[in-house]
């Protein structure tokens, strides 16, 4: 089977409700089997709203990648600039603060292709590394990271609702060339 077109794109201020959405409903799709039905509304309502999101969309130092097949928004990257955390060495880190498809998109490159998108962004920024938190119960990021080369360096809390959950924390280098894997970039 071919694997559709990716493009990406920088989301805009309008892309607000948009992000919300495909927000809440990525993480709900990733994250509901394994927390509560409490805890997981609880970090919708405090992360995704095109309220929060509006606001993030003019914050200079965060960056959206929008994935889109066919006009359809399928996943999303944010980038956080001048963000670190415990075991992040470089000096002038990116923090991949998310990086979600659709379920209906894994496997299609759509993860891959954001992922090009962040270190291509982090690299013209001046970024000397990108690091991301991850839930060191979801075996599947974790290996779609190490596969790009990120390497545990730390751990931090990360807080779903009520629930005290344990991130690992990975890093790898940004390159100085654009990554191998092409994207169309709008």
């Amino acid at each position: 089977m071919r694997k559709p077109l990716v493009t990406i794109r920088q989301a805009a201020p309008s892309d607000a409700t948009r992000l919300t959405e495909l927000g809440a409903e990525t993480f709900r799709e990733s994250f509901a089997a394994d927390n509560t039905p409490e805890d997981l509304a609880a970090h919708l309502a405090s992360s995704f709203s095109p309220d929060i999101q509006a606001r993030e969309l003019v914050d200079p130092a965060i960056r959206y990648g929008m994935a889109e097949v066919a006009d359809a928004a399928v996943g999303y990257a944010q980038l956080v600039f001048g963000n670190t955390s415990h075991g992040v060495t470089a000096a002038r880190p990116v923090e991949i603060r998310r990086l979600y498809a659709r379920r209906a998109v894994h496997g299609q490159g759509v993860g891959a292709a954001l992922m090009t998108w962040a270190l291509d962004e982090a690299r013209m920024a001046g970024a000397d590394a990108v690091w991301l938190g991850v839930w060191e119960r979801n075996a599947r990021a974790i290996t779609f990271y190490e596969r790009w080369g990120f390497r545990a360096v730390g751990e931090h809390e990360f807080l779903l609702g009520t629930d005290r959950q344990r991130d690992l924390v990975m890093q790898r280098e940004v390159p100085t060339a654009p990554p191998s894997i092409a994207y169309d970039a709008q």
